[in-house]
């Protein structure tokens, strides 16, 4: 941008106090070399026909990393927030305020105004009572939008999800957690300190849950989990890629844990299950925290099986292979990498994911991958071994847990094992009902799944069920909090309808802007030397200057 600089500043420099020179440098770059992948064409002041691009909405990098609140070490000094959260957070600031997850559905409705109805959104006080009040809150929720697009539609289910936390954390003035040695089951933590497990899946795969140890440290300690259920309806990829998002609520807490798993399903169920024949103290062995010791051996075996520690560094920072993450899971299902799964999708995604920063070859990749499996599966069979282990020990001390492992696939036994099961979390849970809350903790501590570090889950039509019944909303209503349109068409519709609801000087800026980057791409493709497109980059840069003083004096 050197040229660019020399350019404007010599044309402005007597006078960039009027205009103020580092905000048309921020209004320029913002545009050149942007791509343009849709348009909306129409008429600016001088009844002159324009196209206007898409890419004149803001574009902000989708980076985790940038948009995470870093604090020190200790996590007690002041953030140290990344350019990109900074931007992210003065946009999204503009969208219904401040406010955490209680906030959540008032923003989302805010957002949803425009995309239902942009022309009555705009004319309507709610986007501001003032010109530049408007065009502050359609040029933000425009942002939201695209952001939001870029991370569903350009990053496979894992990054998604990745980025997608950290964009929700910064709506909800919040923070991310870590995922690497994390001992809650949460994914970020809001402005007003609520921790929050966030889910975002096909709306046909909806399966949500988790490690139920975590579960139960968290409810223990803060005595409710939220979990905010996103589930996609999508068709089409990239810029092709159009549908909503439908978001849903639901609190896990310390009282209704209990009710809420007694009636899922068995593999569900069977957490909860207490062993009531006994009333003795017994002597557990210690509980196996086998993400830490996964991700442990994991690690251990990568640095045995690969010489370069700086190759072994750069796969382990990659948040897709950081074992306990829902990124890695992402790759390492279905046996993506075993003999014969060349060529997959998944295996696809695992040799791009490779060559982003560790290799540069696709053979290269290939070859790291297998070893990646190989370290996995080594790590995995330690696992299961220190499991065996320890089932073993525990079902000497408290020996009626031991029917309640794995379902039998016989169909009968199978239907027995389901009774059993249902019967046994029925009478734990009314037993638990009964307890106060100091007690109840205790006995969380005591149930099959904590001790045998179970799994839990809930299917689409459970968290519908829980979402409808704790809003208090009617059975036959669709209790989301929130469904946002997004992808290609819906925001083409909002921009057309912004550009033809504000007034035409902000039109005209934007054509400005277009023009002023063709000519100076000129300029600088001529050598410097092509007069005619300097002579129209600085007209540009002059309209541009004019319009936006007039626009200001509107406040």
């Amino acid at each position: 941008m050197d040229e660019l600089d020399f350019l404007i500043e010599k044309y402005y420099k007597k006078k960039k106090d009027n205009f103020g020179f580092s905000e048309l440098l921020k209004l320029v770059e913002g545009v050149i070399g942007e791509p343009a992948f849709m348009v909306q064409e129409g008429k600016d002041s001088k009844g002159k026909t324009r196209t206007i691009s898409i890419s004149m909405i803001p574009d902000i990098e989708v980076s985790e990393l940038g948009w995470s609140d870093v604090r020190t070490p200790d996590g007690e000094g002041a953030p140290v927030k990344g350019r990109e959260r900074q931007i992210l957070e003065d946009y999204l600031e503009n969208i219904a305020g401040a406010g955490g997850i209680e906030k959540l559905s008032e923003k989302l409705q805010a957002l949803s105004s425009l995309a239902d109805n942009p022309k009555s959104f705009i004319e309507s006080e709610s986007s501001g009572k003032s010109p530049t009040q408007k065009i502050k809150t359609v040029i933000s929720f425009l942002v939201f939008y695209k952001t939001l697009t870029k991370i569903i539609a350009n990053f496979n289910a894992a990054s998604a999800g990745f980025s997608f936390e950290s964009f929700l954390a910064t709506l909800l003035k919040g923070k991310q957690i870590p995922a690497s040695g994390a001992d809650t089951i949460a994914d970020f933590i809001d402005q007003d300190g609520v921790k929050i497990s966030l889910k975002l899946y096909n709306e046909k795969s909806i399966e949500v849950g988790g490690s139920f140890v975590d579960l139960i440290g968290d409810l223990i300690q803060d005595e409710k989990m939220t979990y905010l259920v996103v589930m996609k309806d999508l068709k089409g990829s990239r810029e092709t890629l159009d549908g909503v998002l439908k978001f849903y609520k639901f609190d896990f807490t310390l009282q209704n844990v209990m009710e809420i798993l007694k009636d899922s399903k068995a593999f569900s169920a069977r957490c909860i299950i207490l062993p009531l024949e006994s009333e003795e103290e017994v002597e557990l062995p210690a509980r196996l925290n086998a993400k830490k010791m996964m991700k442990e051996k994991f690690e251990e075996y990568l640095s045995e099986l690969i010489d370069d520690q700086e190759m072994v560094s750069a796969i382990l920072n990659k948040p897709e292979f950081i074992y306990g993450t829902d990124e890695n899971k992402e790759l390492w299902t279905s046996g993506v990498m075993l003999p014969g799964q060349k060529g997959t999708a998944k295996h696809t995604m695992v040799i791009q994911t490779l060559k982003d920063g560790v290799v540069s070859s696709d053979d290269e990749a290939y070859e790291v991958a297998k070893i990646l499996r190989t370290a996995s599966a080594q790590a995995a069979a330690d696992i299961k071994s220190a499991r065996a282990e320890r089932e073993e020990k525990v079902s000497t001390v408290i020996p009626s847990f031991t029917q309640y492992g794995t379902a039998p696939k016989e169909k009968e036994k199978k239907k027995e094992y389901q009774q059993d099961v249902k019967t046994a979390a029925d009478a734990s849970a009314d037993f638990y009902a009964g307890l106060p809350d100091e007690q109840k903790k205790k006995a969380l501590l005591k149930t099959n799944g904590y001790i045998n570090e179970l799994q839990f889950s809930l299917n689409k039509a459970e968290v519908i069920k829980l979402a409808s019944g704790q809003a208090g909303a009617d059975p036959s209503a669709d209790p989301s909090i929130g469904i946002l349109k997004i992808g290609s068409k819906s925001l083409q519709q909002m921009l057309d309808a912004a550009v033809k609801a504000l007034n035409t000087d902000i039109f005209s800026i934007f054509a400005n802007l277009e023009d002023l980057s063709d000519s100076l791409n000129g300029f600088f493709a001529g050598g410097l030397t092509d007069d005619e497109s300097a002579v129209k980059a600085i007209e540009n840069a002059d309209a541009i200057e004019s319009k936006t003083e007039k626009i200001r004096k509107e406040k």
